[in-house]
């Protein structure tokens, strides 16, 4: 990929929008059009967004003409992608999108709540870990601590 945009949920809208439905009417979007023509949608999201509107339409037009169970019912397929293109999110003259920073920009809020998250997660898991495996342990050594004594009579022992 040329571009060095981060590729956040900015696409969301592109990717998950209707194309239509295919040949078993089962319903089409981007994201699984693309996955079908073994492209990484999220890549080639940012590559249409890179291009002109029309650039992007002929593009994305001759993806959907590529999906061999693709949209059935969808005769102009210039009209669907230039639909879809016009879910892409707008490209600043620096190559990415106006609400994004690019990669390796500094002033990118940093992922610490991400990082906060999964640690808090971790201690949890850990913690029940611990009072699981305490609890087991009491548990067996209650059982072992106890004399072995038996309940039920032999069966020659049995009352006639």
């Amino acid at each position: 990929m040329s571009s060095t945009v981060n590729l956040t949920a900015a696409f969301n809208d592109f990717l998950f929008a209707s194309v239509g439905e295919d040949r078993n009417d089962m319903p089409l979007s981007v994201v699984s059009t693309l996955a079908r023509l073994n492209l990484d949608p999220w890549a080639e999201a940012a590559e249409l967004a890179l291009m002109s509107a029309d650039g992007a339409t002929r593009r994305l037009s001759l993806l959907l003409a590529e999906v061999s169970d693709g949209p059935s019912n969808e005769p102009d397929r210039e009209t669907v992608a230039a639909r879809l293109v016009s879910l892409l999110p707008a490209m600043a003259k620096t190559g990415a999108p106006a609400a994004w920073p690019a990669i390796g920009d500094t002033s990118a809020p940093p992922l610490r709540s991400v990082w906060i998250m999964s640690l808090l997660m971790l201690a949890s898991m850990a913690i029940s870990l611990i009072i699981e495996t305490r609890a087991a342990d009491r548990g067996v050594s209650r059982q072992a601590s106890r004399p072995a004594t038996s309940t039920s009579t032999p069966p020659d022992k049995v009352p006639r």
